[in-house]
């Protein structure tokens, strides 16, 4: 970072590499891909899991399955942990524990009086080569900036996030072919947005044109093994493909077609 810095070469930072726009974690400078930042770890009571910013969402679900835990992450495959989180990110389990970035947690810092008192943190690397824990506290602007300012301040090298208990899920992709069909689906996605009050249950809405066919995709969630029985009898009375049905967390997360969200890595 200090040659870099000093001989202002274009770079650009590579977590899970998901982002389809130019530059953002691609360029024609010095490529600082992050993919060796792989660990995941998990506390000893089970309430917290250090991530590395190079891992992709599949790769941390994966890791913390048996430990029948899980983390407020991307909601499809192959989305990388680093820019989801740094961007605020929005997941399957944000309307119970709010954002990626609402669910970092930090060490404990013991002060002379013994009272411990819980700090947020990134660890980062900074434009001059330091590596810092930023905290509320040690850098207030950096740790603001951080919680939605992607990479605009360093590169981030590891998160500590709050681990939440996970069970089976109920859920799956619908496909909807035929066009005639796609504005009563739309109007099953408002009722379901108005009405539904159960924060376990999501909806996700998506126009897919392959092949020169356009199809209307929705992905529902529910985060237990079996969904309340109406909670989407709408979605499903209209003439569609595939399936809901209980499954784990991860074979959800990769439920949707890998050509909409595959990363390039």
């Amino acid at each position: 970072m200090k040659i870099i810095r000093n001989t202002r070469t274009p770079f650009a930072v590579k977590g899970g590499g998901h982002t389809a726009n130019p530059g953002f974690s691609s360029t024609t400078g010095v490529h600082i891909a992050m993919r060796r930042f792989s660990n995941v770890i998990v506390g000893a009571d089970n309430q917290t899991v250090d991530v590395g910013s190079g891992l992709i969402w599949d790769e941390v679900y994966a890791a913390l399955e048996p430990h029948n835990i899980n983390v407020v992450g991307g909601r499809v495959s192959g989305v990388g942990v680093a820019g989801f989180t740094l961007g605020g990110g929005y997941s399957w389990k944000s309307n119970q524990f709010g954002l990626a970035i609402d669910n970092l947690i930090g060490y404990e810092v013991r002060k002379l009086d013994e009272i411990i008192i819980n700090q947020f943190f990134f660890q980062l690397v900074t434009p001059n080569g330091t590596i810092v824990d930023v905290t509320n506290d040690s850098y207030p602007d950096i740790f603001f900036g951080l919680k939605g300012g992607l990479n605009n301040f360093g590169i981030v090298t590891n998160f500590k996030l709050h681990a939440h208990p996970q069970s089976l899920v109920y859920g799956g992709l619908l496909v909807y072919l035929n066009e005639h069909h796609f504005d009563d689906v739309l109007k099953a996605v408002i009722d379901f947005r108005d009405d539904n009050k159960d924060p376990k249950a999501q909806a996700l809405v998506s126009f897919t044109h392959q092949t020169g066919l356009i199809t209307l995709d929705l992905t529902l969630f529910y985060d237990g093994p079996k969904a309340p029985e109406d909670i989407f009898k709408k979605f499903l009375n209209i003439p569609h493909i595939g399936e809901l049905k209980t499954r784990t967390f991860l074979s959800f997360v990769k439920v949707v077609p890998i050509y909409v969200t595959d990363g390039r890595r």
